[in-house]
């Protein structure tokens, strides 16, 4: 009997440790990785796979091979070893790495304290039994005492976790083996895959699945032994050599420092930021103190809006336990009992808040920063997504600013001068560098008398057979576009906006995905990059020809190897483009006229040139200066001293109306009362605590509140560039009477909402960059008469209703003639009505241009064009949405919620299946892509 029971302890372990690797290193490398290993690496290369799960995968596979080369070159006749080996090092690190691949997600400190402690331990132990106690060399005998020390403590928190699971795996494994549900499995998986079946793999894959099932239900207190034991052998061979006292000191300092960081860890900063953000501040002292405080309420608000991307579950959310228990038990209150108890080993991995903490996480953060989370904290959300196998949206978003995912290969500007005017022409070529098609997006700004009179798109550079452009309705257009934005079957389209009065936003999809050269000699026709043409027509400035400013970018980028020709000369710039080119000649200005066709009626456009002493000053004139006090204005605080200094200088602030005079409106955010002040003197910027969010509609209806029945030539907004993507379409926006205009410090915002431009347009009023630039345009506008539209770029524009018919003559100026008439009319007709907004929509179509009303989008077949027909047919055709650029993240499943234990049926095997699924999943995405 003796005998019998010494034979089966040195044969067990060599059955354990060889039979599980000899079919798990079958399964991997004759069955997964000839046929997914090479893709895996280029995709890895291509980034369709994150490089962090390349890793994991690559340490996942190696590790079994590494384990068996070491078992038998060094304990092939120490069965005790082997055994030592494979639940000490083997078990552990595979497991390890199948939850960092299928699991784990972005770490946090809590679990990176765990983790890393737990790889310190597996690694000791390994040296421990490749080395023994290394005692000759003293700083190597104190730190494997100390890695040691550390190892009492893991191994058995390790093998207290795994304890929960491995008696429902027992209990499952035995009842599944008595149902022979294994058989029937079996069988299922011959008749769907009779192939694979009988090449060995789908049986030699459940046979891993039921060992690995089976030596899992023995792991917790083997791990937990083996660890502990070789834990108190090094700490008693240190104490032997140098101490008890140092040995002592050793492992109490490791406990100390281990408890205090497990401890502290255990404070996620959500908590308190939700705590300094639950009442609004009522005084500046108060707004102060939170703004003191900013990087704490930025770690908290963040780490709640990630929290599906660095926890497991919620506190709440996890009760996998509770279920699997309860089938065991039977008993509500044991299998809660126990469920508690796991979540308190868990805390390094559970968000402590519920699953509404994202969604307000994303409001505190827009109202405390005024900015959207996902673009103030881009590369913080983009490092949570590339820790899982989560991919963002097609369309380009936020969370693609300056995002280098499409080159610009190749760009042209020609310019075609027509004396004090020219047409432009900008042609680009671009290149994606990605597996997955992209959305190219780019908010920029021309001079306010400019009018862009096409765009195009082509797979070539063959203008004969590039798509043009048709101009829609704003909604209709916009509407049709984001129909079209999908990754499941791209066709090409093109939208060109107006979203300002000299803001515009262009959009192209899809740009193709990079292809590998075997694709490219298979499908020699398929489209490798995409050319774009867009032209505008713009009137001459001292420094030239004015370019399109880029106000944003998403996905695109170029280098010094983007080849650049501007109007015949090559040129190198850092820029998206340079911001004049010269003109060829200096022409005297001269005044131009078009006669157009309105409806049924006639209309004169003069462009008068004006001369610097043509510019006024305002005289006997009240303007009411509404400030607001958005948290980042407070980077424009030199900005706004200049601009008061320069009012205060020209008469605004003695409060006598026999110049002029201006009066304060000091906006606040809710919870705090705005201000008047008629004396400006008293306003003293540097004293201003700027803080929250506040939108235009915001600051008017308390400016109107303020008001009372004062009478103003106009109103003036001073802000900054803003957070366009924080406005609603809401149309509860206040009646403007007097001109409304925006003055932005720093720079022009990336666009305004529908309703801000139509106060800015129908009030007369418009935007710039400085306060003094506005009150010159407006002063000399006055003095001009009624008759005029618009002081712009160095000329006054002038529309004139013609009583006697005539038949208009078309000229090449009547494009930037007709941005006028639109201009104008919109002034005078009722936008409320569809028939008024159709009638400046069919002058935008006539002439061929983009309009605040009117969009270009590019159509390649008869499916997006029903789309746009029924789309124009609609009610809401003008109606267009704010364009917030915030994507939609993929929720990660949560591992710990509701789930049982799983069935055969859903897997094969625990990781062979898992490893299966995900690469194959990858490379249908790439193939599906691919595609189309």
């Amino acid at each position: 009997m003796k005998k019998i029971l010494n034979v089966l302890l040195s044969t067990i372990p060599h059955l354990i440790f060889w039979g599980w690797n000899l079919i798990f290193l079958s399964v991997v490398y004759l069955g997964i990785l000839p046929f997914i290993g090479i893709f895996l690496i280029l995709a890895t290369i291509a980034g369709q796979v994150p490089i962090e799960f390349s890793i994991s995968l690559a340490t996942l596979i190696l590790v079994p091979l590494a384990c068996t080369v070491v078992g038998a070159s060094q304990f092939s006749r120490q069965p005790g070893e082997l055994l030592r080996l494979f639940y000490g090092v083997e078990a552990p690190l595979v497991l390890l790495c199948g939850l960092r691949l299928f699991i784990f997600r972005e770490l946090t400190p809590a679990s990176i304290q765990i983790l890393g402690s737990i790889v310190i331990c597996i690694t000791a132990f390994a040296m421990e039994m490749l080395y023994g106690y290394v005692g000759e060399k003293r700083s190597i005998a104190w730190v494997q005492m100390l890695a040691h020390s550390l190892m009492l403590f893991f191994g058995i928190y390790a093998g207290a976790i795994l304890c929960f699971y491995a008696l429902p795996v027992a209990a499952w494994s035995i009842i599944e083996f008595l149902r022979f549900q294994w058989a029937i499995d079996f069988w299922n998986a011959f008749i769907q895959h009779p192939l694979l079946t009988l090449l060995g793999w789908i049986p030699a894959s459940m046979i891993l699945f039921g060992i690995t099932c089976s030596l899992f239900i023995a792991m917790p207190s083997l791990v937990a032994y083996l660890y502990t034991a070789s834990g108190i052998k090094i700490l008693k061979a240190f104490a032997t050599q140098y101490g008890v006292k140092k040995a002592f000191a050793g492992f109490l300092g490791v406990s100390i420092f281990t408890l205090t960081l497990f401890f502290s860890f255990q404070n996620q900063p959500q908590v308190q930021a939700f705590s300094l953000l639950a009442n609004t501040p009522q005084t500046d002292s108060n707004r102060q103190a939170l703004l003191a405080k900013s990087e704490t309420i930025r770690s908290g608000l963040v780490n709640a809006y990630l929290s599906n991307y660095r926890y497991l579950s919620s506190v709440k959310d996890s009760n996998q336990i509770e279920v699997m228990y309860y089938h065991m038990t039977g008993s509500r209150v044991i299998s809660k009992n126990i469920q508690n108890l796991y979540n308190q080993l868990m805390s390094p991995f559970l968000y402590k808040g519920k699953e509404s903490d994202v969604e307000k996480a994303e409001k505190l953060y827009a109202q405390f920063f005024d900015t959207p989370i996902q673009k103030g904290e881009q590369e913080a959300v983009n490092h949570a997504l590339q820790s899982t196998s989560n991919l963002d949206e097609a369309k380009a978003g936020l969370l693609n600013l300056n995002q280098r995912k499409v080159w610009l290969r190749e760009q042209e500007v020609t310019v075609k001068e027509h004396g004090d005017w020219a047409d432009v022409q900008l042609y680009e070529v671009y290149e994606n560098k990605t597996r997955d098609v992209q959305e190219v997006f780019y908010s920029f700004s021309l001079p306010e008398s400019a009018v862009i009179t096409g765009i195009w798109l082509g797979d070539t550079a063959d203008l004969s057979k590039r798509f043009e452009y048709v101009v829609s309705p704003r909604g209709a257009a916009q509407k049709v576009y984001n129909q079209q934005v999908q990754r499941e079957r791209p066709i090409d389209p093109a939208l060109l906006e107006q979203v300002g009065p000299r803001h515009y936003r262009l959009r192209a999809f899809p740009i193709p995905p990079e292809r590998t050269p075997a694709e490219l000699s298979s499908q020699p026709n398929r489209p490798k990059e995409m050319h774009m043409w867009l032209t505008y027509k713009v009137m001459r400035q001292n420094q030239g020809w004015a370019l399109p400013h880029l106000g944003e970018k998403r996905n695109i980028f170029w280098t010094k190897q983007t080849k650049r020709n501007f109007n015949g000369n090559h040129q190198k710039t850092d820029n998206w483009l340079q911001t004049y080119i010269p003109a060829s000649k200096a022409p005297q200005p001269q005044i131009k006229e078009a006669t157009l066709l309105a409806s049924t009626e006639n209309y004169k456009i003069t462009a008068k040139p004006l001369a610097q002493q043509d510019y006024k000053l305002p005289q006997n004139q009240r303007f009411a200066i509404v400030l607001d006090t958005s948290r980042s204005m407070n980077a424009h605080i030199k900005e706004l001293e200049k601009t008061f200094n320069w009012l205060k200088n020209k008469g605004f602030a003695n409060n006598q109306l026999s110049d002029n005079d201006a009066d304060l409106y000091i906006t606040s955010i809710p919870g705090a009362e705005p201000k008047r002040i008629d004396d400006i003197n008293q306003f003293k910027p540097a004293k201003m605590t700027f803080y929250g969010a506040m939108q235009l509609k915001e600051m008017l209806q308390q400016f109107d509140k303020l008001r009372g029945d004062t009478k103003y030539d106009g109103i003036l907004v001073v802000t900054d560039e803003g957070s366009y993507e924080l406005s609603d379409d809401k149309k509860n926006f206040p009646t403007v009477t007097s001109p409304l205009w925006m003055v932005h410090l720093g720079a022009l915002p990336k666009a305004y909402d529908d309703n801000t431009l139509k106060a800015i347009e129908n009030s007369r009023g418009g935007v710039s960059t400085n306060i003094e630039e506005v009150l010159y345009r407006q002063a000399t506008k006055s003095a001009l008469g009624n008759t005029v539209v618009s002081v712009i770029d160095r000329y006054a524009w002038f529309m004139e209703k013609l009583t006697t018919p005539t038949t208009p003559t078309p000229n090449t100026f009547d494009s930037l003639a007709a941005r006028q008439l639109i201009l104008g009319l919109s002034r005078e007709k009722n936008l409320e009505q569809l028939t008024e907004l159709d009638a400046i929509h069919e002058l935008a179509k006539r002439f061929k241009i983009v309009t605040p009303y009117s969009s270009m989008i590019v159509l390649v077949n008869d499916e997006q064009r029903r789309q746009l027909k029924e789309a124009e047919a609609q009610k809401d055709r003008f109606n267009r949405e704010v364009e917030s650029g915030k994507e939609n993240l993929t929720k990660p499943n949560n591992p710990l919620k509701n789930a049982s234990i799983p069935e055969p049926s859903s897997g094969a095997a625990l990781l062979v299946a898992g490893i299966t699924i995900f690469v194959i999943t990858k490379k249908r995405q790439l193939n599906k892509l691919n595609t189309h």
